[in-house]
């Protein structure tokens, strides 16, 4: 039986200030997110996607269960993890597809980064499931440890491995 890889994607980002619709943060991530998720869905790369919100105590919430959020609470990491053919059909999404670039480059100025790199990569086999803790407990491998073979960003890629 031969083992196919798939690269893993996950990433965070908090924004800055309250976590309400009165944040331009929240406002526009919230009103552009039906039509990334639209593209993902029909985007050829993409094997599969999910999306969760990291409260501060560790808890997570599915997108639908982020509102109303406690008055108060510090933000929480808007997070999504994805299942992906290969490093370039990530990077034809992220940097190239319709929606998404455009929406994170007006909203990248607003990201708290305090906490250190906010995205990571790994592979995986093909059929292996995941769970936003999984991708979370990833990314603090990669802010503690730097990039190795099972947590490593675009920076610092990994080749995929041979299928054995």
């Amino acid at each position: 039986m031969t083992t196919e890889y798939r690269l893993i994607h996950f990433n965070c980002a908090r924004p800055l200030g309250a976590f309400n619709m009165e944040n331009e943060f929240v406002r526009v991530f919230m009103a552009i997110l039906p039509r990334i998720f639209s593209d993902a869905d029909s985007f050829e790369g993409l094997h599969w996607h999910t999306h969760g919100i990291r409260r501060p105590n560790g808890d997570w919430y599915g997108m639908q269960h982020a509102f109303p959020y406690p008055d108060g609470l510090a933000a929480p990491n808007v997070c999504t993890m994805a299942g992906w053919k290969s490093i370039e059909t990530l990077r034809e999404f992220s940097y190239g597809g319709h929606t998404h670039p455009a929406g994170m480059r007006r909203l990248a100025n607003q990201l708290d980064r305090s906490d250190g790199v906010n995205f990571v990569l790994w592979w995986a086999p093909r059929g292996e499931r995941f769970t936003m803790q999984d991708g979370w407990n990833k990314l603090q491998s990669l802010r503690q440890n730097g990039p190795t073979k099972d947590a490593f960003s675009l920076d610092h890629l990994i080749a995929k491995p041979v299928a054995a």
